[in-house]
């Protein structure tokens, strides 16, 4: 009997070399095989130790096959749980310090049983057990042992939850390698539990034992199952999630394995179409066989069987080769591109709807390179530049249509360099500029720029409004007087002649114009408490807010007393919620940055003209003065009559 466990242990010690071999043969190309060595070197310790101190008769004889055996049990649990990790995640690396972890408990457990009759922290006792048909090592545990005890059922237990969790995320025609793995950690994993209970045989350790069934469903693994020629969780995550089909043949076109993505275009079950050949699997999709019989394709045909489903793909066909240039087989993957040609089309309507409102809108629209060249226009700007079509207006700059100096005596080529710059890196510029529109004639134009990406290149998208003829009321408004001395703003009678023009001008482009009413918070308290000159920069501080929040082209007035109003031109975003946000967001960076002894605060209300239904500009003003009534009525006061003392 003693001699029969002797042989059986060592069959199982050669075996597990063969196999720690074998893996590391495959290092560099597994990423779980020089795990998989490791942990087979450390069995083949195991067992090959025992089977040596099984041969003994003294104390000191067994101790030596057991001083073999702890070269590889520390490691065990360190190398399984590695093994596990690996196949799971084959293409992320270890934490360092899980490794440093695992190991360091390895290698302190080698070292103190190594070291056990120096400290007994291992085996506290040590004995020949007789009673058996022949002689065992028998011992008491240290506190160490347990120790080591914990750590190997935790580092175990771990690992086998990594490969229950691939086991059931994998698909059920690939599951054999992880079962094999799990019951090849099972099998010792349960004898270990036997031998700490004490109801082993005759004393003997059953763990190199059941090792020996492990290395057997091992080899069936590599042999029969190729457990090296496939990452199972690898292939679950990149593979069958793939929204792609995805077959693999051998040589001989025979279907090895596929995807989940792949049976709807293969004609036979999941379970009978491993093993068949291409022809028969394809037969219902003869493009497609087509394409990767000759190596890869564009394939656009319907599946047959499945009523109103084309297949629209780029197939790819890779060789797989092993070794020696010896073709093992061939990669198929089928790209579905129907969303992208779908896409695509939408693309092309989308561009021809954006050139129809591009050429269509009645404002003019330049689109510039980064050398301030116009690579685009539309129809309204080449009538305002005055050329007489596209290709005369491409390709040139705006300072050729611009007279050499600006109204305010600057050169244009020095202003638009400075533009440029203010676009590129702020993103947008606003500002007002002077052209020579057709027969050198004088035309002044509000400039808004944004910068654009437009197929991966950054553009200056350009829109102009003609403000000629506002700029020559605003002159003559100058000459008769029409502006608040005080504020710079127009005055009451200033806003009444611009504003008709502005209904005039929403009325020919057809768009909507916002009147924007503001009264000022506590004008009477700051006079009454900080005197009049202090009420009258409140006034001015007014102003400048609005002026900031209002665009170049919108009107602006003080109509009297602590009351304001703006008048703007609907543009393509919402003006009324853009200006509100603007006056509030001003508002609040002057009272952050302005030292006054008071804050500023005041009330708005708006109105809408709307072209289908037109309206005075006193019923417009009457609207917007009941809408600000009612708001700064809503208003909530804190601290202060309308919070307009600044608080420490």
């Amino acid at each position: 009997m003693r001699l029969l466990c002797i042989i059986a242990l060592l069959v199982s010690a050669g075996g597990a070399l063969f196999l720690a071999w074998f893996g590391w043969s495959k290092r560099r190309s597994v990423p779980s095989a020089l795990a998989f060595s490791g942990l087979l070197l450390t069995v083949a310790l195991y067992t090959g130790g025992y089977a040596l101190e099984l041969s003994g008769n003294t104390v000191a004889e067994m101790l030596d096959g057991s001083r073999i055996e702890y070269l590889g049990i520390p490691f065990l649990p360190a190398f399984w749980f590695l093994l596990s990790y690996r196949f799971n995640y084959p293409s992320s690396p270890v934490p360092r310090s899980l490794m440093s972890v695992l190991f360091m408990i390895s290698f302190l457990t080698l070292v103190i049983f190594q070291t056990n009759g120096a400290h007994h922290l291992h085996y506290r006792t040590v004995a020949v057990d007789v009673n058996g048909p022949f002689p065992v090592l028998s011992f008491t545990r240290g506190i160490w042992y347990w120790f080591h005890v914990l750590y190997s059922n935790v580092a175990i237990l771990a690992g086998n939850a990594l490969f229950l969790l691939m086991l059931i995320r994998l698909p059920s025609h690939c599951r054999t390698q992880t079962a094999l793995m799990l019951a090849g950690s099972a099998l010792p994993w349960s004898a270990y539990i036997i031998h700490l209970a004490g109801v082993g045989p005759w004393g003997l350790d059953p763990v190199p034992f059941a090792f020996a069934f492990s290395c057997a469903l091992y080899a069936l693994g590599l042999f029969r199952y190729r457990l090296f020629d496939l990452a199972p969780l690898a292939r679950s995550l990149l593979v069958e999630n793939l929204g792609d089909a995805v077959m693999a043949f051998n040589h001989e076109w025979m279907l090895a394995d596929f995807n989940r993505a792949a049976l709807s275009l293969i004609a036979k079950g999941p379970r009978d179409a491993a093993g068949a050949p291409v022809e028969l699997l394809l037969d219902g999709c003869r493009g497609l066989l087509s394409a990767v019989k000759a190596g890869g394709g564009l394939v656009d045909e319907p599946l047959q069987g499945q009523s109103g489903r084309r297949i629209v793909a780029q197939v790819t066909v890779t060789r797989l080769q092993l070794g020696a240039g010896r073709e093992d087989g061939y990669l198929v993957l089928i790209h579905d591109i129907s969303e992208l040609k779908e896409a695509e089309e939408a693309l092309r309507d989308s561009e021809e709807k954006f050139r129809l409102l591009f050429d269509a809108a009645p404002e003019p629209i330049l689109l510039l390179d980064g050398s301030n060249r116009i690579v685009d226009c539309n129809h309204a700007a080449i009538r305002l530049l005055g050329d007489g079509c596209r290709e005369e207006t491409l390709y040139r700059q705006p300072t050729d249509f611009s007279p050499f100096y600006q109204s305010d005596g600057r050169i244009s080529a020095e202003i638009s360099a400075n533009i440029k710059r203010t676009v590129f890196s702020e993103g947008r510029a606003d500002f007002e500029w002077e052209l020579l529109g057709p027969g050198g004639v004088s035309v002044i134009v509000d400039v808004s720029i944004t910068v654009v990406s437009i197929k991966g290149k950054k553009l200056q998208l350009v829109h102009l409004r003609d403000i000629t003829e506002k700029k020559l009321t605003e002159k003559k408004l100058r000459e008769l007087s029409l502006i608040d001395e005080l504020t710079g703003l127009y005055n009451r009678r200033g806003f009444l002649a611009l504003s008709v023009q502005q209904i005039k001008v929403a009325d020919r482009l057809g768009k909507g114009v916002m009147l924007f009413y503001v009264d000022m918070d506590n004008m009477k308290a700051i006079n009454d408490t900080f005197g009049h000159s202090r009420g009258d920069q409140a006034l001015k501080d007014t102003a400048q807010i609005l002026k900031a929040s209002f665009r170049v082209s919108d009107i602006v007035a003080r109509l009297g007393g602590d009351e304001f109003v703006g008048f703007a031109l609907e543009s393509g975003d919402d003006p009324g919620e853009s200006v509100s946000v603007r006056i509030e967001e001003n508002l609040r960076l002057y009272n952050m940055r302005v030292d006054h002894p008071y804050k500023l605060s005041l009330s708005m209300g708006n109105a809408r003209y709307d072209v289908r239904q037109p309206e005075t500009i006193e019923q417009l003003m009457e609207e917007a003065d009941r809408d600000m009534y009612r708001r700064k009525q809503g208003k909530k006061m804190k601290n202060a009559p309308d919070g307009f003392l600044r608080t420490a």
